[in-house]
């Protein structure tokens, strides 16, 4: 039997995204690349997380 779940808070409360940000997200995404890139991700696996926890970390760091 699994517990009741609907009244748990939603762990990252959703907001109203600003019209502004939506119209820049619109223009600087191409779904044609996203998709490309999905494509290849499913073809060959992806990468090991090793191959690129580095840069990740150094990312986080805000080096």
């Amino acid at each position: 039997m699994k517990p009741d779940q609907s009244n748990q808070p939603e762990p990252f409360p959703r907001e109203r995204i600003p019209p502004e940000i939506l119209e820049w997200a619109r223009q600087t995404f191409d779904e044609e690349e996203f998709l490309a890139q999905v494509r290849e991700i499913e073809a060959t696996g992806g990468l090991p997380l090793e191959d690129f926890i580095a840069e990740v970390e150094a990312r986080a760091r805000g080096k």
